[in-house]
């Protein structure tokens, strides 16, 4: 193994854990274990296909989007999808940092 993939190994090793990351893996996971949420995603993802194999009705398409648009304010507000998103932002700003720092 050489200097450059030691190096990665232990930089993977140590973002592994970083708190944030630590925080993000386990709110991905109670995502994932979330019934309401899970429903909510099969739902949202319905009235994606029926808004769109109604284009051509606009009162039908009105109906299903206004839904969905209710729906998906629902799910983007629960707690664990609030920390999800702003977990998931610090995460990405540390991995840019990294980057420029590595450039």
């Amino acid at each position: 193994m050489n200097k450059v993939d030691k190096a990665l190994k232990a930089l993977s090793s140590e973002l592994s854990k970083n708190p944030r990351v630590v925080e993000l893996k386990k709110t991905k996971k109670l995502i994932a274990e979330d019934a309401y949420l899970k429903e909510t995603e099969t739902k949202l993802k319905e009235l994606q296909q029926k808004m769109t194999q109604n284009m051509g009705d606009k009162v039908v398409h009105k109906k299903y989007q206004e839904e969905y648009l209710v729906l998906k304010k629902a799910y983007e507000n629960h707690p664990y999808i609030l920390n999800y998103n702003s977990l998931h932002a610090e995460v990405e700003e540390l991995l840019y940092t990294l980057k420029k720092v590595i450039e």
